[in-house]
């Protein structure tokens, strides 16, 4: 069984002279004009490249998994911050493990998409533009460098992707609880099916957002919604480091999202059902200080619970940081030092 091939050249730059440079946008291009070449079942390693002015010069690492039989594809990315290194390690982990003669379609892999940030390991943003990839979808292609590939992997890359995975977790300042984002549109069975494609995860928390999200520029789950194709946002992880149950959230995620595709055989049986929230709330630090917080991701919290108790560099304390509702911690930062205004804990509500 062969699936298709859009490789355009040789390039031996970082794989060896057996891989290929693909050229993405050009990829669309042969389709239109019926002229595909043929991928034999296999891993097959590549650099990605986009005609967009903006991504100009840049080549993507990527790995494509073609099953023996026919099925759907599955197109996964990480690295969209750096920093955020378990959901990294788990799509290094999925190559490995993978049998193509067991898979049924394709899988899709870009085990890291902002580029830019690697050389200064930056928080959040592309430092070619100070934006937060994270935050720009559906992107444009006339746009910036975050807004340029967040178009591209969505309008080229993953185009014609049944299912979008977008892996997170724990920036360098950061501990995020094992938790799922979902874009409700208000159409019942695409929001019904988003839901389960959430629930492969094994999340403690489920957000799932209003569709007012799709208004504006927003996360991958949400592009992928403003054009009717569903999508997993996971988040687990702290501080840069890999830790093995922060992996296992991810990569059993994903081997659970193959399963509930029909990708593959078997898939790893889950632990807990979540929480649903429905709204997301961005807590931020009323004052410039030392701060000492006192709650933990993953952990519920009435209205009123002390978050966090903010000092000066005399020790006193300057600032109170409690709960508005009931609700439970997506994420708190994890340094101490937090600037007037930036936000410092994330906190799942229900309506």
């Amino acid at each position: 069984m062969v699936l298709y091939d859009f490789s355009l050249k040789r390039s031996g730059a970082i794989f060896g002279s057996d891989d290929r440079s693909v050229n993405v946008t050009a990829v669309e291009n042969c389709v239109a004009g019926r002229e595909i070449l043929l991928m034999e079942a296999g891993l097959h390693k590549s650099e990605l490249t986009f005609d967009y002015p903006a991504l100009a010069g840049w080549r993507w690492p990527a790995v494509e998994i073609v099953g023996q039989r026919p099925g759907p594809r599955l197109a996964i990315i990480a690295g969209v911050h750096v920093n955020e290194t378990s959901s990294i390690e788990a799509v290094i982990r999925l190559q490995r493990v993978i049998d193509p003669a067991k898979l049924k379609g394709r899988i899709s892999i870009i085990p890291i998409v902002n580029l830019p940030a690697i050389p200064l390991r930056s928080q959040y943003v592309c430092p070619l533009d100070d934006k937060n990839i994270n935050f720009s979808f559906p992107g444009r292609p006339d746009g910036s460098f975050s807004e340029a590939i967040a178009h591209a992997l969505l309008n080229d890359w993953a185009k014609d992707a049944d299912c979008f995975a977008d892996l997170h977790g724990g920036d360098l300042c950061e501990e995020v609880s094992h938790f799922m984002v979902v874009q409700r549109t208000g159409d019942q069975a695409f929001d019904r099916r988003n839901l389960e494609i959430a629930q492969c995860f094994d999340a403690e928390i489920i957000a799932s957002i209003d569709p007012s999200h799709m208004d504006r520029p927003a996360r991958s789950v949400t592009g992928r919604a403003k054009r009717g194709q569903h999508a997993a946002f996971a988040e687990a992880g702290r501080i840069g480091l890999i830790e093995e149950a922060n992996v296992a959230y991810h990569f059993d995620g994903l081997l659970r999202l193959l399963h509930n595709f029909g990708m593959t055989d078997h898939a790893p049986a889950k632990s807990r059902e979540a929480v649903i929230i429905t709204r997301y709330h961005w807590i931020p630090a009323p004052v410039d200080g030392f701060f000492r917080y006192h709650i933990e991701p993953g952990q519920k919290v009435a209205r009123g619970t002390l978050l966090a108790i903010a000092e000066n560099t005399y020790g006193e304390e300057i600032a109170r940081v409690t709960a508005p509702e009931d609700g439970h911690i997506l994420w708190r930062i994890t340094h101490a030092l937090s600037p007037r205004d930036s936000f410092i804990v994330g906190l799942g509500t229900k309506d």
